[in-house]
């Protein structure tokens, strides 16, 4: 895949509870029973979505040292920049789980917008100001976390020992489970770190699996990979 997306940073994506939903295979009696961290949440819906609906999820990202407006002005200029280049490169993505690019775009739109509101009515209650990979969380405090959209996507910008750290750090405070969606870099290969990650003797212990989801925008953007303990 030549063609893909051309980002200088990490940009605020928001992603609705129905994404995640897909993108990590969760389901109702999971999220009933466990607790969530959703880790390098950024401006995604998920957390405010999850708790409406009574489930336990936290969300944590370092932009949460930031205002509401702060944060809303990035997202904004963010999601005008890739969806300029969006045109250009439609054909790397598959158009069923969205239509078409405005339907994309008023996706996001409705994400950031949702979480807004909540970020400003919970604060730190429910997000959590964190700059990975180290956090002040517990040992053990959440029983899964789940990952969107920033390790493996990002390989190109966040080298293997940010990688390999922020794993770490979320074992330390997950007692179940990690999950990470998606398992490729932008052009639609499955990320080098992986293999790295694999053969790293600090993960020897622990069961890593790559699972086949039900979601998949950018094309080769279905799996997720699992880290069990």
């Amino acid at each position: 895949m030549n063609k893909h997306l051309d980002l200088k940073t990490v940009v605020l994506m928001g992603r609705t509870f129905e994404e995640y939903y897909k993108m990590f295979d969760l389901d109702n009696g999971l999220l009933k029973n466990e607790i969530l961290l959703d880790a390098a949440s950024g401006v995604s819906s998920f957390c405010a979505e999850a708790n409406s609906k009574g489930f336990n999820v936290t969300a944590s990202d370092k932009i949460y040292f930031l205002s509401p407006d702060e944060i809303e002005t990035k997202c904004v200029q963010d999601l005008d920049s890739v969806m300029e280049q969006m045109p250009a490169i439609a054909d790397i993505y598959l158009w069923d789980f969205f239509k078409d690019i405005q339907s994309l775009k008023a996706n996001r739109e409705k994400a950031y917008r949702s979480f807004l509101e909540d970020f400003k009515k919970y604060g730190i209650k429910r997000y959590k100001p964190v700059e990975y990979p180290i956090t002040d969380f517990r040992d053990k405090q959440f029983t899964i976390s789940l990952v969107s959209h920033l390790l493996f996507l990002y390989e190109d910008k966040l080298d293997y020992d940010f990688h390999k750290k922020t794993i770490l750090e979320l074992l330390r405070i997950s007692s179940r489970e990690i999950r990470i969606f998606p398992v490729v870099n932008f052009k639609g290969i499955r990320s080098r770190y992986i293999e790295l990650l694999m053969r790293d003797e600090d993960f020897r212990n622990l069961k890593i699996s790559i699972k086949r989801v039900g979601y998949e925008f950018m094309k080769n953007a279905n799996e997720m990979m699992v880290i069990r303990k």
